[in-house]
């Protein structure tokens, strides 16, 4: 225990719960000791190969330790959390686990610099935790945070072999700040519960990414085949 917080560990490592949310999925299951979509997070190290990863919607950091362990010596996990109160938490697990190669940033992932309205709390004031999201319009709960493009808060040449995101239904805003990279790149995308392959088709129309499968409830495309 610290202050309100809960720290747990799985095989990966140690994690600063914040309260609150303990009953969400990610928080509940690292709580028991187990490792929120194991899966995902295996499939992840396996290919990654020498480049970065983009990891946005890190919630309390509960990827971190498994993504870390699995990369290349010099790689970097690119870790975008824009919740205030779950941002501390990640910062927290980093430093718990001595994460020399992750780069954390408390901001939304967006198609444009600036801010965004971000409902963090419902109406009776507790935390959304890794379920919450941009809104259009001020309200209890609502906070303003920083909003960034990829093309621009992850140097160009990087490496990168994975983007994956789990941004609450702002997924396409994320991908278009993220055209760049894409291009020169053509990371395997992870994009939890986006299905909208022809949309991918169309905005990245000259790297003829594809459908691969899923992970948990992650999609899959990538430019070239790869087994799930």
């Amino acid at each position: 225990m610290a202050g309100d917080a809960l720290i747990s560990r799985n095989k990966f490592g140690l994690y600063h719960i914040p309260a609150g949310v303990e009953t969400r999925p990610a928080a509940k299951t690292v709580l028991s000791g187990g490792v929120f979509e194991p899966d995902t997070i295996d499939f992840m190290r396996a290919n990654c190969g020498d480049g970065d990863i983009i990891h946005a919607g890190t919630f309390f950091g509960d990827f971190l330790p498994g993504l870390s362990g699995g990369l290349a010596p010099d790689a970097k996990i690119w870790a975008f959390e824009p919740n205030p109160g779950s941002f501390a938490a990640a910062r927290e697990t980093i430093t718990l686990n001595s994460l020399e190669n992750v780069e954390l940033q408390n901001a939304a992932l967006s198609d444009r610099g600036g801010e965004v309205l971000f409902q963090t709390h419902r109406a009776n004031g507790s935390p959304m935790g890794g379920i919450s999201h941009v809104v259009e319009a001020e309200g209890e709960g609502v906070s303003r945070v920083r909003a960034v493009m990829l093309d621009y808060a992850v140097p160009i040449e990087r490496k990168v072999s994975i983007l994956q995101l789990d941004v609450e239904g702002y997924e396409k805003n994320a991908l278009l700040g993220a055209y760049h990279i894409i291009n020169v790149w053509k990371p395997i995308l992870i994009l939890e519960y986006f299905s909208e392959a022809r949309w991918i088709s169309r905005t990245f129309r000259n790297l003829k990414y594809k459908a691969i499968g899923k992970v948990h409830g992650n999609h899959v495309y990538a430019v070239e085949p790869i087994g799930i």
